[in-house]
């Protein structure tokens, strides 16, 4: 799994299976995973504003500098790749489960 956008076209990336599962099944029935640390990240999953968050940093809806994708959440609170997590600057996002 890959998350980047156009702040870092590269981005990180999560490679255990077990977990990608776990994050990909929680993001479908809107449920918690983790966090799980990997490659120097700690993954999870969690409800934040009315819809799910996927995020790197290991904190669930907060605002903080990472990357974390919030597309469900109404408001500038959206997320960012390699940014500032609230009000962060017009970008796009991207979460590519391989």
């Amino acid at each position: 799994m890959t998350m980047s956008g156009s702040n870092d076209p590269i981005g990180i990336t999560l490679t255990s299976s077990t977990d990608i599962l776990g994050i990909a099944n929680a993001l479908l029935t809107s449920s918690t995973y983790g966090p799980i640390s990997s490659n120097g990240y700690s993954w999870a999953v969690g409800g934040c504003g009315g819809g799910s968050e996927l995020t790197a940093t290991g904190t669930i809806c907060q605002c903080n500098t990472g990357y974390t994708v919030r597309p469900c959440i109404g408001n500038l609170n959206w997320g960012a790749i390699n940014g500032n997590t609230c009000s962060a600057s017009s970008q796009t996002m991207t979460v590519i489960f391989t």
